[in-house]
């Protein structure tokens, strides 16, 4: 695998132009200093010092295309071109001081033109290196660790994307493209928690870690405000993943996001029933998971395994929201509607809202009303509670009419109330909104 060089090298005009300000900011401080060690001169050393080294320095910054170097350096060379305007009004124009004149023009303008931040963005290049571009990966968490090793993962990755895989000898070099079979074969080595994968498409990282994917899933948790999403990251003790790192024959027209149809097939043979969620930080999207996500993947379609939520989530709203407390209000007032539709069968899917008790836990949970007798609703739970004990979806409960918070019934296929889900929907948006 080839590795790129940390002293980066800009090229081009942007290479010369750095190069130039490092040496005639290097020769004004060589100067200064000589100057400084004049009993006659010290007060122009002083002067030649202050304007040379960080002139210099900006000539370091300017090879690593960093933005205050411009802004540094463009002012240093446009007073210097000034001095010398001043030098041929006020003397006898010379060769030498139209040419340093001219000089520090065009490298004013090169630094102005090559090192604006448009300019830096076209050629792919922000403070230094390379702009910096998100993360293609596929992430699994765990309930708990997983044990992989080479030998393993060479046959998920044999039955993910065909042909041989071998485990690589501690002795024993990878090749990219270790073989010419047209279903992709190749090589796996390293050990947990990082592992490489060479295939025909180019080589991958693999992680397999015993610990949580997030480093602070509770502060993490609370600004997501999701109870089932807390509850996987309060349970969450491994993860696997699988990264793009290079391709086997670079194309400089592919997006390392092509890879991911590759790499979905390598992460549907490694998930498994100890999995909890899948996680793209690519866009930073999540969902549940599920064995019906396996077909997504395998099916190399990444954006259908996060288009569609596998659980409805359980948002947390503070009890005093004023919002919250509005949409309950309308709902207890407009309570009447759902009983008349009810009795009259007018529409489908009649529910209500209510909270429900498990120990410590309280939950708002759906409950498909089957009947109301008596100030009380008989029905069965409409979605999976996260923390509720026995209590599962379809199971049966009986809870009084004042408990319930929100109701919906729905009429050729237009829903009537949910007054708090709307809510709950303008929560969300506004933590996804702060988390970006």
């Amino acid at each position: 695998m080839g590795g790129k060089s940390r002293f980066r090298f800009p090229g081009g005009e942007r290479a010369l132009t750095a190069c130039v300000v490092f040496m005639v900011g290097l020769a004004f401080a060589f100067v200064g200093i000589h100057y400084w060690m004049s009993q006659f001169l010290s007060l122009a050393g002083w002067l030649l010092l202050v304007l040379g080294l960080p002139l210099a320095a900006s000539g370091v910054g300017l090879w690593f295309c960093r933005g205050w170097a411009r802004w540094t350096a463009l002012p240093l060379v446009v007073l210097l071109a000034v001095t010398q305007v001043v030098g041929l009004v006020t003397k006898a124009p010379t060769m030498g001081r139209i040419a340093l004149l001219v000089g520090f023009l065009a490298m004013a303008w090169s630094i102005h033109r090559d090192f604006s931040p448009a300019s830096l963005r076209e050629a792919g290049l922000v403070g230094g290196d390379e702009e910096e571009k998100p993360l293609v990966s596929l992430v699994l968490l765990l309930r708990k660790p997983r044990y992989l090793e080479a030998g393993m993962l060479a046959r998920y990755c044999e039955a993910a994307w065909g042909g041989p895989f071998h485990a690589l000898r501690d002795d024993e070099k990878p090749n990219v493209a270790a073989s010419d079979h047209p279903s992709g074969s190749g090589w796996v080595g390293g050990r947990s928690p990082f592992l490489f994968v060479g295939s025909n498409h180019g080589v991958f990282l693999v992680h397999n870690h015993d610990q949580p994917y997030f480093d602070d899933p509770t502060s993490l948790a609370d600004s997501l405000g999701d109870l089932r999403i807390r509850q996987v990251l309060e349970e969450n003790r491994g993860w696997l993943a699988v990264d793009f790192m290079e391709s086997a024959n670079p194309d400089p027209s592919a997006l390392p996001s092509s890879y991911y149809p590759h790499m979905a097939r390598l992460v549907a043979e490694l998930a498994g029933p100890d999995c909890q969620a899948i996680y793209q930080p690519d866009g930073n999207r999540f969902n549940h998971w599920d064995e019906s996500l396996e077909a997504r993947l395998r099916s190399g379609d990444v954006a259908q395994v996060f288009e569609e939520p596998t659980r409805l989530p359980v948002v947390e709203v503070a009890d005093d929201d004023p919002r919250m407390l509005a949409a309950v209000e309308e709902a207890s007032r407009r309570w009447p509607e759902f009983v008349a539709a009810l009795e009259r069968k007018e529409g489908e899917a009649h529910a209500v809202k209510v909270p429900l008790t498990h120990g410590d836990s309280t939950e708002l949970i759906w409950v498909d009303v089957v009947r109301i007798d008596n100030d009380r609703i008989h029905g069965r739970i409409g979605n999976d509670p996260v923390d509720l004990g026995d209590l599962r979806l379809g199971s049966g409960v009986d809870v009084p009419v004042v408990d319930v918070r929100d109701w919906v019934y729905v009429v050729e296929g237009q829903p009537r109330g949910m007054f708090g889900t709307k809510v709950l929907v303008e929560v969300q948006r506004e933590r996804a909104a702060q988390s970006e």
